[in-house]
């Protein structure tokens, strides 16, 4: 690594593991990386002007190690830890989770994939970020919308915020196949009163300007209740090398009575008995030198249902950006949001996977906009 700490801090783990289990040897490598980001929003939606340091504007911060063992015939054993961070006042992601952000372990067969068992993120959220022009980055990524109920903040989608699945056990198609890779993931609920099991699959073609996507992911109620998530992301991007055009579709249902976190169905000021939504995003890059400039405009199609009829919930959201690379490790990143709110939709714009918390909607449908500028760096 060209950071002299990450490799320092490499060498010991490396001579730790040498001395505490004999094997470190065999090992065919081990990678200590990360991305620490922070930046500035700055909102209103109603309540007047809302300003506030952020982490993950861009990237969530995180640190991990990884590493393979080399078994022979195209053999490997692979492990991958990675925890979350917030740079703005150092506290542990995830709900305080050591390795939050993942947690696997499993072997690799050249000629036929990997098998992982452990935390790892689920298939539709992984899809969802390459239909995103923004790659959900700030006030316009897919993953920055919320709606700021009174006590609670209910997730638009709902699968791709929550992002991993505990106890799974996920298939990757060979890295030989190229142009056309798979994955498909199941994660028992292992008899817990929040959440069931879990169940996903992708699909992704990458050949020359073609990107195209398709997921899908189940989430059930806990044992003994009644309800699940249900969630679709298509779409993908082509590269016309003076502007990449992105098309995406993201739908998802919730009816999950048991489901909490970022999975929880908000029933307060919502009073939904399901809650539907159907984001379809057009957006380009522009890559001018060592600066990308990005736009998305993304329609919201509340298809919820209502215990009352509130009446038309649809929105059309709007974004601008951009980033500019200082280097190959390190880049500023710059966005602005609107979008409108109508009968009492409560949508919010935060900044990336940083969303605006509960009751930050003010009366009477304001407006919500929301605009960042950070730095992301990656070792």
């Amino acid at each position: 690594m060209e950071d002299f700490r990450a490799r320092a801090i490499a060498r010991h783990f490396i001579l730790l593991s040498a001395l505490c289990f004999g094997e470190a040897h065999a090992q065919s490598g081990v990678r200590v990386f990360g991305i620490v980001d922070a930046g500035v929003e700055v909102s209103r939606a109603g309540k007047g002007t809302q300003a506030r340091v952020v982490s993950g504007g861009d990237a969530g911060s995180r640190w991990g190690i990884d590493g393979t063992e080399d078994l022979g015939q195209g053999l490997s054993a692979t492990f991958r830890l990675v925890g979350g961070f917030s740079a703005d006042d150092g506290q542990m992601g995830q709900g305080g989770r050591l390795f939050g952000r993942e947690a696997a372990l499993g072997l690799v067969k050249r000629d036929a994939g990997s098998l992982l068992l452990g935390r790892q993120p689920t298939p539709v959220s992984l899809t969802n970020s390459f239909v995103d022009a923004f790659y959900w980055m700030g006030s316009g990524g897919l993953i920055s919308l919320t709606r700021s109920g009174a006590t609670a903040a209910q997730q638009v989608i709902p699968q791709v915020v929550s992002a991993r699945a505990d106890n799974a056990i996920k298939y990757y198609s060979p890295e030989e196949w190229k142009s056309v890779s798979f994955s498909v993931l199941v994660a028992p609920g292992e008899k817990s009163p929040q959440l069931g099991s879990t169940y996903g699959a992708s699909a992704r073609f990458l050949q020359g300007p073609w990107d195209l996507n398709a997921a899908w992911g189940r989430q059930d109620a806990g044992t003994g209740a009644t309800g699940q998530i249900t969630s679709y992301s298509l779409g993908g991007s082509y590269d016309f090398h003076l502007v990449k055009l992105y098309l995406g579709y993201t739908d998802e249902k919730n009816s999950c009575t048991t489901c909490t976190g970022a999975l929880a169905r908000a029933t307060d000021s919502f009073k939904a008995t399901q809650s539907e939504f159907r984001l379809a995003n057009l957006g380009v890059r522009v890559p001018l030198g060592r600066f990308t400039a990005i736009a998305q405009a993304v329609f919201v199609n509340d298809r919820s249902r209502y215990q009352v009829d509130p009446g038309n919930r649809n929105a059309w959201w709007f974004a601008v950006g951009g980033e500019y690379a200082l280097s190959r490790r390190t880049t500023l990143y710059g966005s602005v949001g609107t979008i409108e709110n109508r009968n009492g939709s409560m949508y919010a714009l935060g900044s990336g996977g940083v969303q605006q918390p509960a009751n930050s909607v003010g009366a009477g449908n304001p407006r919500s906009t929301a605009g960042n500028i950070g730095i992301k760096h990656v070792f």
